[in-house]
């Protein structure tokens, strides 16, 4: 009898499916692992990114604050290069808005946009056919609301603020003096003074039976023209009036436009002034003898120009005048503003009656401002060469009715 074998099962064998399962588990475990290093490589790129953009939009800030808006674009570009981003190397891209061109502060003369981009070689990715990610960072500041709304800009000159003969003058805000002078701020006369505060780059001199409250704060740090970033309206332009005048009880309304060689009105007259921008080219503007002014929405351009000479803002005694400045746009919160490129000038004259008010900042970087009497406006802002005050005066800081808060400006904040 033959015995038959019985036939054993095979044998599996699983060696070749371990190694490609471990080998698939490792590619994928090392795509995890460089996406992860990847990620992490881009996101420190970001970081830095966004260090420069922030830098880049709060030095274009500050350079307005400081110089005005023509370099604002170099200045913030400058200051990303000082991060480690330099617009035009390593394909870096660096975009300077001034307004913002996006977001919530389009409208805002002192904000600044600034985009930082840069196509980033990544380490692993490239094995997934992507040899570059573009990485992007964007930063928007602008000006907070200041705390100042009097700044006397004259460098030197004795008795750059000055109250005389009984004044009383309360001022809600802060004083900036920028005079080095040991005589920058004077009070005398029997002059009373207060304010949220007084800062002066000089020293001080109350005597007199005089006051000021509280006590100034001397010997400071100067501050540059809080209203430099204003853009001036255009100038240009026919001549809508020439040497307008009017009198004897007269009542009427103007137009906004150029008018050239001045605007006077006395004698009792009445005029009304429409909404907009009033370019006066030469000549100023005089209200005396019981004329009244209202306007609302309204901002003097004060200038000369094509053979008409530079002349004063003159508000003289009796005169009965409500101005408002405009609430929105580039001029919001702007009354008069005089033309930078004037070196000098006449003083002006606010010789206001109790029926007078200003809501809007009254604005003359390098003419004098003598100031007496008047009503409290809403608010009134002064920024002018030197600024001498005598009667009974208010000035108040309520800014309910700008949406963009006060026109003078605090430091630069991060906004977006």
């Amino acid at each position: 009898m033959s015995l038959i074998g019985l036939a054993r099962p095979m044998k599996r064998r699983g060696g070749g499916f371990v190694l490609v399962t471990m080998a698939i588990s490792a590619t994928v475990l090392l795509a995890i692992v460089g996406l992860a290093i990847d990620t992490g490589y881009l996101q420190l790129v970001k970081t830095r990114m966004q260090t420069a953009a922030d830098a880049a939009a709060v030095g274009g800030v500050q350079e307005i604050k400081q110089n005005g808006a023509g370099n604002v674009v170099s200045a913030s570009k400058a200051d990303a290069a000082l991060n480690g981003f330099t617009d035009g190397v390593n394909s870096v891209t660096i975009t300077v808005n001034h307004p913002p061109a996006s977001g919530s502060y389009t409208s805002d003369q002192t904000g600044v946009e600034a985009i930082v981009s840069q196509n980033v070689g990544p380490f692993f990715m490239q094995l997934l056919g992507f040899t570059s990610v573009n990485v992007r960072a964007r930063a928007v500041a602008r000006q907070g609301s200041g705390t100042n709304c009097l700044y006397a800009l004259d460098p030197s000159a004795a008795s750059a603020f000055s109250a005389s003969g009984g004044a009383t003058v309360n001022i809600a805000g802060g004083v900036m003096v920028d005079s080095s002078s040991a005589t920058a701020l004077v009070a005398s006369g029997g002059a009373h003074v207060t304010a949220d505060s007084f800062t002066v780059v000089g020293n001080y001199s109350v005597g007199g039976g005089a006051s000021v409250t509280p006590a100034p704060a001397a010997h400071a740090s100067p501050t540059s023209d809080p209203l430099a970033y204003v853009t001036p309206p255009a100038a240009g332009g026919a001549c809508l009036q020439t040497n307008y005048s009017i009198g004897n009880g007269k009542t009427t309304t103007l137009n906004p436009g150029v008018y050239c060689n001045g605007i006077t009105l006395n004698g009792g007259a009445t005029v009304t002034m429409n909404p907009g921008t009033y370019v006066l080219r030469g000549g100023g503007l005089t209200v005396s003898n019981g004329a009244t002014l209202n306007g609302t929405g309204v901002t003097f351009y004060n200038t000369q120009g094509s053979g008409y000479t530079y002349g004063a803002i003159s508000l003289l005694g009796g005169v009965a005048v409500q101005l408002t400045a405009p609430t929105t746009g580039s001029l919001a919160g702007i009354l008069f503003f005089q033309d930078r490129s004037v070196a000098a000038g006449p003083q002006n004259t606010f010789s206001n009656g109790s029926a007078s008010k200003f809501d809007g900042a009254l604005y003359f970087p390098t003419t004098a401002l003598s100031y007496t009497g008047g009503a409290a406006g809403l608010y009134t802002i002064i920024v002018a060469k030197t600024v001498s005050f005598s009667g009974g005066i208010t000035l108040k800081n309520d800014y309910s009715s700008l949406p963009g808060g006060s026109p003078v400006k605090g430091n630069a904040t991060l906004s977006e």
